[in-house]
């Protein structure tokens, strides 16, 4: 039986914690090779457009509005979920003084 060891950090997507080709890496991330998004948490119209190599993007986060990935929340993959969930903010409400 051969045991499989823990991939290296730049082997994963560094916001949702995916694995990411070495081809991915190279072609979409920063001057390291590193992936700051990858498909599985962003789109490919943001990653053509830099998101990969962590640039700011222009166009909206699906990670912000989710019904951007065209699925509901429950179909996403369990780690992109957890990465939605952890930016939720709870709110009051707004102020509704009279």
């Amino acid at each position: 039986m051969m045991r499989l060891e823990q991939a290296p950090n730049g082997t994963r997507c560094l916001t949702c914690g995916s694995h990411v080709t070495p081809q991915f890496r190279r072609g979409y991330g920063d001057e390291n090779d590193r992936a700051h998004r990858c498909p599985t948490c962003d789109n490919y119209e943001r990653l053509a457009e830099g998101s990969a190599a962590g640039q700011h993007v222009p166009l909206p986060d699906p990670l912000e509005d989710p019904s951007r990935f065209n699925s509901t929340l429950e179909d996403l993959p369990t780690q992109v979920r957890s990465v939605i969930e952890s930016r939720a903010v709870a709110t009051d409400g707004g102020e509704d003084r009279e």
